[in-house]
């Protein structure tokens, strides 16, 4: 009875169909997971290659055009470099924004790593990674070889040095610098983005086949009511159309599945198939594509259809086409697709229409779009770069060309004071200083001009457009006043001023890079005129500018070809009326000007940074003439030698080191030199100041401040320097008996000087009289033409054998012949007081 009952409930119901299709389904679900999956694993696999591969070509772009900008001359070969490093260092993409790129050279050595900053500037080529594998001499090979490939290796994750991952990277060689560019995708991160999405597919897949199960079951219930009544007739037909579905099915779901939209054109313009995917990127379904075959059109950007329209023409061929253009979608949002496109053709070669499978690229639009804007932006302020500045400028200069009444202005401009900002409150500090003025530069201008930060605390403004060359004086005018006004962050408060450098149209025949340099020139014109001013540039600061440059350029060459030589000025010894010692005075024979004063080039020297390279050669010769002197003239161990040092060499932390090398080096003891230090070089940094004078000090050199008087001093300060002497400036010695007011000022000097145990010289001595009033001060030394000129080498060594002279000329008798002019003179003087009284 059981058996029966069982028969005939699987001949009655659906059972007897349902359960082969349940099969059936099953079959095909465990097809899909077993070709499509991996189908979709590789598509996406090559779907993250070519996105790094397009990244890699995005940042070989910007290199190409830095590369041009070199070879136009409108960038430094180093500068582009630079640039290029800093700009790739800072670009991030991926899911976390950790995902970096890389820069090693062909040899190969590394030029820049984000993550391992250590391996930068190393020779890599014997680096392997874990397996063993040569990772950077196959960067090499494969992108010398191929033009740029994929290498699989093992590497640090991301910022992570402690974990070791799978990694698939992207090289290419970028020519022209010999740098191999670099990124890559972690195998880890793609195969859990992966298995992401195997657990979506799988979900959905299980929902489908609910449904359809259910469908599956209500039409073949349906069928079983009737199949009693029409089993002969109807079995061979129902297994046709059985096997129909199935076929079907299996084609819609791999179709229809697939993560670009496949939409298929016909001749005749009608959509044929239009895959899911399409409500994905432009929000509406394939039933709008088929009943509307024109909005596949529609829905493209106005400027966009033009393009769409000749890859439509273009790629109705088998070799196909591909385009890049933008959509609106149905929320309004603008989204880039790229499109892949072919014939089709059916039996015979007979066309049936245009099969395109479409893609979203909106986010690596936005990277490359990313990239070119850091490329031509400043990093910290957002305003336009050097770069950017440049081509802005060339734009202005074409436009300028064509009409007749195109004004424009080119603006330099340099903040005041800045360094100080920066050193005593701190680069963080001084980075909100500079975000605040492109914020206030930004503000006062046009929306048609340009602001670029050209780099420290440079700025450049473009003012275009201008109805006449005065309209930029006002412009800047107005952003002088606004950079004058105070920038407070908390508790923290500063003001400061700007220089202004500023070239106005119309311009010769000149390049970008040429008026950037001329504004640089009226910039420096308006700091050395005090600061918080504008000038104009004019031919003449250029000649002058050019002047200076090639006076610097001939310095460097004379004191490498022995252009400069030492002249050696006496100081004589009021008290003992003796030769004490020289003072080392600089001079340049330049072989075409002649003699160049020392007003001249000292300056020059200082702002150049020769007067290091001048000071110690001055330091070394000198000590080697005095030690000469010493071997070849008895008598002379009392004699010193005094040496200027500038600023720049009293900052410098081995001072001491430098100065004993070249006393031991010649044979010298310290205490045959004394050091000549101006004011404000002790000023400036008064606490290091202190410490290496006291250094150089407990070894036995002794130190002089020299044009004491014309600085700042303060006593407190003075009291803690340990110097032998001060030397009173020749501008108050010069007016003593015409100016009782610089008489006041010698007498205080050299008072304070003994208050305080130190000896005075006096410089610039050229009359009996201004030796006389010294004398009667107490002075202890003088120098100057009444006694001496600066001598050459050899008339000072003469002078110092005529000491010991016994023909009434040696230094000494003449000494002691001016004290008694001097006391003749002054009984004279007190003669003819009496007999006036």
């Amino acid at each position: 009875m059981t058996t029966r009952r069982l028969k005939s409930l699987l001949r009655h119901t659906p059972f007897r169909i349902l359960l082969p299709t349940t099969l059936m389904i099953l079959l095909l679900a465990g097809s899909i997971f077993l070709y499509l999956l991996p189908s979709l694993q590789s598509a996406f696999m090559n779907y993250k290659k070519q996105t790094i591969f397009e990244l890699t070509g995005a940042v070989i772009r910007s290199l190409e055009h830095l590369d041009r900008e070199v070879r136009s001359g409108a960038l430094a070969p180093q500068e582009a470099r630079r640039s290029a490093r800093e700009m790739i260092r800072s670009l991030r993409y991926g899911p976390e924004g950790k995902d970096y790129f890389w820069i090693n050279d062909t040899s190969p050595r590394m030029i820049m790593h984000p993550y391992r900053a250590d391996l930068e500037g190393k020779d890599l080529s014997s680096y392997r990674d874990q397996s063993g594998k040569e990772i950077f001499k196959e960067f090499v090979q494969i992108a010398a070889e191929k033009g740029g490939g994929f290498v699989n290796y093992y590497w640090q994750w991301k910022d992570h040095p402690e974990r070791i991952s799978h990694k698939m990277s992207y090289v290419r060689e970028f020519k022209p610098w010999g740098w191999i560019v670099g990124t890559g995708i972690y195998v880890d991160d793609v195969v859990k983005e992966i298995d992401g999405y195997r657990y979506k597919l799988a979900a959905i897949f299980m929902v489908v086949l609910l449904v359809i199960s259910a469908l599956q079951f209500y039409v073949l219930r349906q069928t079983a009511l009737t199949e009693e009544r029409r089993v002969r007739v109807q079995s061979q037909r129902e297994k046709l159309v059985l096997a129909l579905r199935e076929g079907e099915e299996r084609y819609r779901t791999i179709a229809d599945f697939a993560y670009d939209w496949e939409l298929w054109i016909g001749v005749s313009g009608g959509v044929l198939y239009c895959s899911p995917s399409c409500e994905r990127l432009t929000g509406r379904p394939p039933e709008a594509f088929f009943e509307n075959p024109a909005l596949a059109r529609d829905i493209i950007i106005a400027d966009d259809q033009p393009a769409w329209d000749r890859f439509m023409q273009d790629a109705n061929c088998e070799k196909g086409d591909f385009l890049d253009f933008r959509i609106r979608n149905r929320d309004g949002e603008v989204r880039w697709i790229n499109v892949v496109g072919r014939s089709v053709s059916g039996i015979g070669m007979k066309p049936l229409g245009i099969r395109c499978s479409m893609r979203d690229i909106t986010g690596r639009k936005k990277m490359e779009e990313q990239l070119r804007h850091q490329a031509l932006h400043d990093p910290l302020t957002g305003l336009a770069n050097r770069t950017l500045c440049l081509d802005r400028i060339g734009q202005a200069m074409h436009r300028a060309a064509r009409r007749p009444r195109y004004f424009f202005a080119v603006i330099f401009l340099d903040l005041d004071r800045f360094k100080v900002i920066n050193d005593s409150l701190g680069h963080r500090f001084g980075d909100m200083v500079l975000c605040e003025t492109a914020r206030r530069l930004t503000e006062h201008v046009r929306s048609l001009d340009t602001v670029s930060r050209f780099g420290g605390d440079e700025f450049v403004l473009l003012l275009d457009e201008l109805g006449t060359p005065g309209e930029a004086i006002r412009i800047i005018k107005r952003i002088r006043l606004a950079l004058t006004k105070p920038f407070a962050f908390g508790v923290n408060e500063v003001q400061t001023s700007a220089s202004f450098g500023i070239v106005l149209s119309p311009l010769g025949d000149v390049r970008p890079a040429d008026v950037l340099q001329n504004a640089n020139i009226a910039m420096h014109q308006a700091k050395e005129a005090g600061r918080n001013r504008f000038k104009v540039f004019t031919e003449r600061m250029l000649e002058n500018a050019v002047a200076q440059l090639s006076l610097e350029n001939d310095m460097r060459s004379g004191l490498d070809n022995g252009h400069f030589f030492i002249e050696y000025q006496p100081i004589m010894d009021l008290a003992g009326e003796d030769l004490m010692g020289f003072e080392a005075l600089a001079r340049w024979s330049h072989p075409v000007r002649g003699t160049v004063p020392p007003t001249e080039f000292i300056p020059l020297a200082e702002e150049s940074g020769l007067i290091i390279q001048l000071g110690e050669w001055v330091l070394d010769n000198a000590l080697k003439t005095l030690a000469e002197w010493r071997r070849e003239t008895s008598g002379a161990e009392d004699v010193y030698m005094s040496v200027n040092l500038s600023s720049k060499q009293f900052a410098r932390m081995e001072l001491d080191r430098v100065v004993l090398d070249t006393l031991k080096r010649h044979g010298l003891p310290p205490e045959a030199l004394k050091l000549e230090i101006t004011e404000s070089a002790i000023m400036d940094h008064p606490e290091s100041a202190v410490r290496i004078l006291n250094r150089l000090r407990k070894l036995g050199i002794r130190f002089s401040i020299d044009d004491f008087g014309t600085g700042y001093s303060s006593l407190s300060q003075l009291q803690q320097l340990p110097v032998d002497t001060l030397k009173v400036d020749r501008s108050f010695i010069s007016r003593m008996k015409t100016d009782p007011e610089n008489m006041e000022i010698v007498k205080a000097v050299i008072a304070l000087a003994h208050s305080l145990d130190l000896e005075v010289v006096a410089e610039g001595v050229e009359e009996p009289d201004q030796v006389c009033s010294l004398i009667d001060l107490q002075c202890e030394s003088v120098q100057g033409f009444y006694f001496h000129r600066p001598l050459g080498k050899d008339e000072a060594l003469r002078l110092m054998r005529s000491r010991l002279a016994d023909d009434g000329e040696t230094p000494k008798e003449r000494m002691a012949r001016v004290r008694r002019d001097c006391s003749e003179a002054a009984a004279a003087g007190k003669a003819e007081d009496a007999k006036d009284a």
